[in-house]
């Protein structure tokens, strides 16, 4: 994270881009890793004072930025980095994705184990803030003496720097605006003009940046130094081809090491190549290949290479970059990989191995001198910070030894002359190459898919243009040409049975075929296509992919008749474990079913048995009952079980009260209502019942009765005696005293009501009202009365006589309300057994009246239901009632069925301002001349039905 944060950078293609060339050697003691050295080649200095669009600086100093505490920016004099030339020139200061203030604690934590106390650093923080602090260094230009020069008019940001380096502000001022030449007796100060104080400005930033690095570098190396001589593994990562918009001096020097790299690799693949065929004894014959040492030749051959040219320029005072590029021109105008501007423009293009590149020669002398003046290398050995003095200290030393080694190699005395940042690559990528050369190198190729930073976007032409770039595409064409695959013998017998004689084919024609690919493969001539060898078989493409179907046609086979064993293996053992199990589990299915059949024999025959005992019983018990009843002598049979079969009686023979048919009488205007059969209908079991008749047989009353209402019961319920009689009642669920033992008791008028085919019109409403006055007189009789109608309803297959029960029952609710322990039977009885349209009429009814139970005795009617009421019971319609106020507004009061027959009349009373229900007020109804009132608790349809 160290190195990464300080020599890595955004640029247009990668977000992460390392801008300085490693050579890593990792030593390594019994396969553990022991130590390693780093070694940093050519860190792009020109990146810390200028970026291209949509780029940005090292990354540490956003991080820095980012992640410092308040009091430390503070400290440091630090804001955003929007506020700093050498930060905001790219335009976004940000990376999506990238967080800088957790890369910065990262940062710190990497410190903390590589052992940086506390003073490196603030240290390392003062210096870099100093960078930027520098960036933000304005001048402006005045004349003096007949000449323009600089003035600085940032003071804030001298004092700034000088604070956090620790030198003394006006030297630091006097190093950026003056350029000092030292004489033997004295020192000249010469100002400079705006453009040359920037250069200035800007070259102690690189200064200290690069600096800093490589102090970084060298602390890193002494902590992990191997303690003692091991093997190692290297690993070079070194920036790629560039081509960008602006190509400069460092893109240059990236080029030529990529071309030197790239000669490098192909002259080690072609060696390779060659000593492979001289040691396994193959004809060689020459393969041409792409050549690029004209290229490097043009760019760094003496004496007139262009990094020589552009060493020599340096050292000449009076040279600029466009002298430089004039002898460029004249040296290698007619160079095929020279070309020359068509205008006159500062630029000059080389054809690379990988394509053209145009090179603008702008600051070229500069970026290659790149030397820190004496004055400004005193300015600093002066700091009071201990890093920074050690840091140029260190500096000197080594200019001091170069100036050493410089005077001992030369014969006569002359004068000093420093290496250039040009040489001093040369020198260094030299080294590189050598050690490359002492190891058994392995090439990894990193390809990129696009050029816009996209996921999952791959491109052609930038991926095709990569490949010819590293070289890929002239090494597979090298390989091409001569045998690319090698394999040893042993495993060429292996892998390929059945060639030459070797091992057995698999099927009978597979080696006639085999053979005779490899006979024309073994055939005489070096223009085969495989070569015998010593210890291996070379082979070309075709041939080896020919060898290769022929091998996975056998494996396929082979596969195929291991699979179609193996699956008839487990159909087998899947087919015995599932018969064993159909097996087990039709035993078991056998067993159960044959205990399900037995025990439901066994219960046939023990219901049976139970049947006959109870015939046999019932049987003696009669001949004993008969024989107690008729002394002997008596003539009359003994009675069977055919004489207590259930009867279906003609319910116009029932017996009703006369003052009921006097009732009848008068209504219908006759003497005589009703017909009468001389004897009783007896149709067979199976015949549909006629109207009139009873076919559902009680066998005790519905309810509980009080002793004093047991009387008023038997005159309601008993019938006649004699063949008039229905179906027997068997005991009562209560004793009714007075009875004298058994009493046999059925609805008669229900029943009447029910079934007679002669009642209707008013007959019908009078016989109705008649049953429902016996509730309203005795309400111990109402649930009785409610149970038996629910009783004769059920069940009932003659469609008239279920209707008109219905229809009783809705009348019943009308007039008074089930008790509450009834209440809810009869809501569910109705709800599941109601008749058509009466499930609603009902339900409605004994919702309202379970509502006015609540009022107690007052919740009953006082009369029966009127004419209205049975006329919307019967054809399950709402009614209406014109309601008039003295003072002449009218309005219709609307019955919601049959069930709102009897609707309390207080409910007019809210439309008209009264709170308190009952009081207050009074309804009235004028018949005629004749006036009745209610109170307010009364029910408005008594009046109707007292009227009627």
């Amino acid at each position: 994270p160290l190195l990464e944060s300080f020599g890595n950078a955004k640029t247009v293609r990668n977000d992460n881009s390392s801008r300085f060339g490693k050579f890593v050697e990792i030593f390594l003691e019994d396969g553990l890793i022991c130590g390693a050295i780093t070694s940093q080649y050519l860190l792009e200095k020109s990146r810390v004072v200028f970026q291209a669009k949509s780029e940005r600086n090292y990354h540490i100093f956003y991080e820095m930025l980012a992640g410092l505490p308040s009091q430390q920016r503070q400290r440091y004099c630090l804001q955003g980095a929007e506020t700093y030339y050498y930060l905001n020139q790219g335009g976004n200061c940000e990376i999506p994705g990238k967080d800088d203030a957790e890369d910065f604690r990262r940062l710190l934590n990497t410190m903390e184990v590589l052992n940086f106390s506390m003073d490196e650093q603030n240290s390392i923080f003062r210096i870099l803030s100093s960078v930027l602090h520098l960036g933000n260094v304005y001048f402006e230009k005045y004349e003096t003496d007949c000449q323009e020069v600089a003035m600085v008019v940032s003071a804030t940001e001298i004092r700034t720097v000088a604070e956090l380096l620790q030198v003394s502000p006006e030297g630091l001022q006097k190093a950026i605006t003056f350029k000092v030449t030292e004489t033997q007796r004295e020192k000249i100060f010469t100002p400079l003009t705006v453009e040359n104080a920037v250069d200035a400005r800007d070259a102690i930033a690189k200064t200290l940046y690069s600096l800093l690095f490589g102090w970084l570098t060298d602390r890193i190396n002494k902590l992990v130094y191997p303690r003692q001589e091991a093997l190692s593994i290297a690993i070079l990562d070194i920036y790629g081809f560039e081509d960008l918009t602006f190509n400069s001096f460092e893109q240059l020097c990236i080029n030529y090491a990529n071309e030197y790299l790239q000669f490098f690799f192909n002259k080690i693949v072609f060696q390779e190549e060659q000593e492979e065929y001289i040691r396994e004894q193959i004809e060689w014959k020459e393969i041409p290949f792409s050549d690029n040492q004209p290229c490097i030749d043009l760019i760094s051959q003496k004496p007139y290479g262009i990094l020589r040219i552009l060493d020599d320029q340096s050292c000449f005072p009076q040279a600029t970059d466009h002298t430089f590029l004039q002898k460029c021109h004249y040296h290698h105008g007619t160079n095929p990989l020279y070309t020359k501007p068509k205008m006159p423009l500062p630029e000059f293009t080389i054809k690379h191995y990988a394509g053209k590149v145009t090179y603008q020669v702008h600051k070229f002398l500069d970026k290659n001198y790149d030397q820190v003046r004496q004055d400004v290398l005193d300015l600093f050995l002066s700091s009071r910070t201990k890093v920074v003095a050690n840091l140029f200290f260190g500096h000197a030393q080594v200019l001091a030894r170069q100036r050493s080694l410089i005077r001992r190699s030369s014969t006569r005395t002359r004068r000093y002359k420093a290496p250039t940042v040009a040489a001093r690559f040369q020198q260094s990528l030299l080294e590189l190459v050598d050690k490359m050369e002492r190891c058994n190198p392995f090439f990894v190729r990193c390809l990129k898919p696009n050029n816009k930073k996209e996921p999952g976007l791959f491109e052609a032409d930038v991926v095709s243009s990569q490949l010819r770039y590293s070289g890929i595409l002239e090494t597979i064409r090298i390989r091409k040409e001569g045998f690319p695959i090698r394999i040893p013998f042993l495993v060429f017998i292996d892998r390929c049975p059945g060639s030459e004689g070797w091992g057995v084919p698999s099927q009978q024609g597979e080696s006639t075929e085999f053979v005779g690919v490899l006979g024309a493969a073994f055939g005489p001539g070096p223009g085969g296509s495989q070569h015998h060898s010593c210890f291996q078989l070379f082979l070309k493409e075709q041939l080896y992919q020919a060898l290769e179907s022929k091998r996975a046609r056998a494996h396929h086979l082979a596969a195929l008749t291991l699979q179609r064993y193996a699956r008839t293996f487990f159909i087998k053992r899947r087919f015995r474990s599932l018969r064993r199990k159909i097996v087990l589990l039709q035993s078991r299915a056998r067993g159960y079913l044959a205990r399900q059949r037995y025990r439901r024999m066994r219960r046939t025959l023990i219901k049976f048995r139970s049947l006959v005992h109870i015939y046999v019983n019932r049987r003696r018990y009669l001949k004993v009952r008969w024989a107690l009843a008729h002394p002997r002598g008596s003539r009359e049979a003994a009675p069977t079980l055919l004489d207590v079969q259930w009867e279906v009686v003609d319910v116009s023979q029932l017996e009703i009260p006369a003052e009921l048919m006097g009732l009848l009488e008068a209504a219908a205007g006759e003497g005589v209502l009703y017909h009468h059969r001389s004897q009783p209908l007896l149709p067979s079991p199976s015949a549909e019942p006629a109207f009139g008749m009873l076919t559902a047989p009680l066998k005790a009353p519905l309810t509980r009765l009080d002793e004093d209402l047991c009387h008023e019961a038997l005159s309601l319920f008993q019938l006649v005696s004699g063949t008039a009689q229905a179906l027997s009642l068997q005991s009562p669920a209560c004793s009714l005293p007075g009875a004298g033992g058994r009493t046999w008791l059925s609805p008669r008028q229900i029943l009447r009501f029910m079934g007679d085919p002669g009642l209707g019109g008013p007959q019908e409403t009078l016989f109705g009202n008649y049953i429902v006055q016996k509730g309203l007189s005795v309400p111990g009789l109402r649930d009785e009365l409610l149970a038996q109608a629910a009783n004769q309803v059920w069940r009932n297959t003659n469609v008239n006589n279920e209707e008109r029960g219905w229809l009783l029952l809705a009348a019943c609710l009308s007039a008074f309300p089930p008790s509450a322990t009834f209440d809810k039977y009869l809501l569910k009885f109705v709800s599941d057994y109601a008749f058509a349209g009466y499930k609603p009429v009902c339900q409605r009814k004994l919702m309202h009246a379970m509502a006015r139970s609540q009022l107690g005795a007052a919740a009953a009617r006082t009369f029966p239901p009127s004419l209205l009421e049975w006329t919307a019971n019967r054809q399950q319609a709402s009614m209406a009632l014109d309601l008039h106020c003295f003072n002449g507004v009218g309005s219709a009061a609307l019955g919601h069925g049959a069930g709102e027959a009897c609707a309390h009349s207080q409910r007019p009373a809210f439309g008209r301002g009264l709170a308190e229900g009952w009081r207050g007020w009074s309804v009235a109804m004028k018949a005629g001349a004749q006036w009745a009132e209610l109170a307010g608790h009364d029910y408005v349809l008594d009046l109707v039905s007292d009227l009627e």
